[in-house]
């Protein structure tokens, strides 16, 4: 089966490689995908995200779910993939990743990662948690849809296992991911130095008004 030509399959790959390239899965951990059309391309069960040929991708019906590939099936995650997108039309990208700063803070006792600088603000947003769940059940994708149909959440943490990012392009729900794990180095770091000192809402809503800000929102959409 060959892939076809578009440029969304192009980004796919490429950030795809980026996740292991900068240790946000292990192995054959994690998933991506993209919507096109009526279908979802994502990555297939048991690879590695930087070791996916391009025949290789998965293309799965949205509606139906069934999936288009002859020989490979998609990844376990698929159900939460297809809700999301069945829900959330303002979704082109989805990546899910393991990034082990993320998840050694939310599963230590906390329910979140506090802002404490701009970008987290701007690009993320509130990212809310999920306790633990049996990954690659009904029951986890039911639990994600259940929070991530509302449209103002772009990741969703979930304890002992990863992230969640969504975006309006392949680029936007990356970075989203870099920029949590980021995050989360950032408060692991300020915590072991002290207090830290977490925006307020005034603050947070401050950055948001910045026209320099929505600007720069504009461009991590495309």
């Amino acid at each position: 089966m060959s892939k076809p030509d578009h440029p969304l399959l192009n980004d796919l790959i490429y950030y795809s490689n980026k996740v292991v390239e900068k240790n946000l899965v292990v192995g054959p951990g994690g998933n991506t995908s993209v919507r096109i059309g009526g279908q979802m391309w994502i990555s297939p069960s048991g690879f590695s995200l930087d070791n996916i040929e391009a025949p290789n991708w998965v293309p799965v019906d949205i509606e139906t779910g069934e999936c288009g590939h002859a020989e490979l099936r998609p990844s376990s995650e698929v159900l939460f993939h297809l809700y999301i997108y069945r829900e959330r039309p303002d979704v082109t990208a989805i990546v899910h990743t393991h990034p082990p700063i993320t998840i050694g803070l939310i599963s230590s006792g906390r329910d979140d990662i506090p802002a404490l600088f701009p970008d987290q603000v701007v690009l993320l947003g509130d990212v809310p948690c999920l306790e633990y769940i049996t990954p690659c059940t009904k029951e986890l994708a039911d639990a994600v849809i259940g929070v991530l149909r509302n449209p103002s959440y772009n990741a969703l943490l979930m304890k002992n296992h990863g992230l969640i990012t969504l975006g309006t392009s392949m680029k936007q729900a990356y970075y989203r991911t870099e920029l949590m794990e980021d995050a989360a180095r950032v408060f692991w770091i300020a915590s072991s130095m002290g207090q830290p000192r977490i925006l307020t809402e005034q603050e947070k809503q401050d950055i948001l008004n910045l026209e320099a800000e929505k600007y720069r929102q504009q461009l991590a959409g495309s």
